[in-house]
C-alpha cells in the first residue's frame, strides 16, 4: 500500500485522462478556448534518456518526463508535457530547457535515422547534420503544475536565473516556463467536472487548511459528489495520504464529499483513541516496573544491612546487579 500512497502516480494518473488534459491545457494557456480537443491527443513515450558526444567520450543523460501527449488536429503536430512540480524549485528553467533539449535531439537522431536507411542525404551541410533544409522538428509545450500552498516564486524565465549586464541582454537568449499555480485553480472556469470538483476542493482546504470545518463545507455543499480519482489527486496534491487510502478503499465510482470527509475525521478520532490508549498501556508498564525496581531494590538493602555487608559493598552490588548509578544510590541506602 505504501507504494500506491505516493503522490506522484496518483496525480499522473490522474492527468493521463485525455479530457482532464485537454481542459487544463485550454484553461490555463488558451483563456479557456477550446483548441485542443480530447481526441486529437495521444500518450508518448516519456523517457527522454540520450546519450551525447563530447569529443571522443559518450555522456549520458537519464531524464524522464511526468507526461507526454502527442496532438495531431489534422496534418498539423505539437507535443505537450506535463510536469507536477510539489515544491518551489529554483533551477526550474534550467531543468525543463534541459528536457525540450533531450526531446528535440531525440527528434533530430530519429531524422538522421531515416535519411541514413533511405540513402537521400546530399551536400556537405546535409551529411555533416544529418538532415535537409526542408526537415522539420515537432515544437513542445510544457506545463509545470505547481501543487504547493505557498505562491511561487521561483523563477519564470532563463533570465531570471542572471544578473545580465545590459550590454549583453540583446546576445542572450532567454527561455519561458509555463508555471500553473494549483491554488489559483479557482480562477479558472474549467469545463470538465473533475477538474471543476479537484480544483473546488484545492481551493476549499487551501482557503481554510486552518479553521477547515465539515459542518461548513457541508452547508455549502450538501449534496458534492466526486469521482474516487479525483479524490485521490485531491489527496495527493494536498499531501493528505489519508484521503488517497480512503478514494483507494472505496474506488470504482463517485463518493459523497461530506461522508468522506467525516470518515476520515472519525478515523482520526479513532487513531487518537486507540493511540491515547497505547500511550497508556506504556506508561503503566513504565510506572509498574520502576515500582517493581523501588521494591526489589529496597529489600536487597534491608537483607544485606541484616547481614552486616557494609555500605561500600552494597553501593557496588546494587550499580552491578540492578544497572543504578552512583547518584542513585542515596535515594535506597537512606
Amino acid at each position: 500500500m505504501a507504494k500506491t500512497l505516493k503522490p506522484d502516480p496518483v496525480l499522473k494518473g490522474y492527468w493521463r485522462n485525455d479530457s482532464r488534459f485537454a481542459d487544463l491545457f485550454n484553461q490555463v494557456l488558451f483563456n479557456g478556448e477550446e483548441r485542443i480537443q480530447p481526441e486529437d491527443l495521444s500518450d508518448l513515450d516519456t523517457d527522454e534518456s540520450n546519450v551525447l558526444m563530447e569529443g571522443d567520450e559518450m555522456l549520458a543523460i537519464s531524464r524522464l518526463r511526468d507526461l507526454v501527449k502527442k496532438f495531431t488536429p489534422g496534418i498539423e503536430l505539437a507535443i505537450l508535457g506535463a510536469e507536477n512540480q510539489m515544491e518551489i524549485h529554483h533551477a526550474m528553467p534550467v531543468r525543463n530547457m534541459l528536457n525540450d533539449s533531450l526531446h528535440y535531439t531525440k527528434e533530430c537522431k530519429s531524422i538522421e535515422q531515416e535519411h541514413r536507411k533511405t540513402n537521400d542525404l546530399s551536400g556537405s551541410a546535409d551529411f555533416l547534420s544529418g538532415m535537409t533544409a526542408h526537415d522539420r522538428i515537432t515544437p513542445i509545450i510544457t506545463l509545470i503544475i505547481y501543487y504547493g500552498e505557498e505562491a511561487w516564486s521561483g523563477p519564470d524565465s532563463l533570465w531570471d536565473m542572471m544578473d545580465i549586464p545590459e550590454t549583453f541582454k540583446p546576445y542572450i537568449d532567454n527561455y519561458h516556463i509555463h508555471v500553473f499555480q494549483v491554488r489559483n485553480g479557482d480562477h479558472y472556469a474549467f469545463k470538465n467536472p473533475d477538474n471543476k470538483d479537484f480544483f473546488t476542493l484545492i481551493s476549499e482546504f487551501y482557503n481554510h487548511s486552518s479553521r477547515f470545518k465539515i459542518s461548513e463545507f457541508r452547508e455549502k455543499y450538501p449534496d458534492m459528489t466526486i469521482y474516487w480519482e479525483t479524490l485521490a489527486a485531491v489527496g495527493a496534491a494536498t499531501g493528505t495520504t489519508k484521503l488517497i487510502k480512503y478514494a483507494l478503499d472505496h474506488k470504482g465510482g463517485r463518493l459523497n464529499m461530506c461522508t468522506a470527509l467525516q470518515g476520515l475525521i472519525d478515523e482520526g478520532r479513532k487513531d487518537g483513541r486507540l493511540e491515547g490508549r497505547r500511550e497508556g498501556r506504556r506508561e503503566g508498564r513504565r510506572e509498574g516496573h520502576q515500582e517493581g525496581l523501588e521494591e526489589a531494590v529496597a529489600k536487597t538493602v534491608h537483607i544485606l544491612k541484616e547481614l552486616g555487608i557494609p555500605e561500600s559493598i552494597i553501593s557496588s552490588k546494587l550499580m552491578e546487579n540492578f544497572d543504578l548509578t552512583r547518584d542513585d544510590l542515596p535515594k535506597y541506602l537512606s
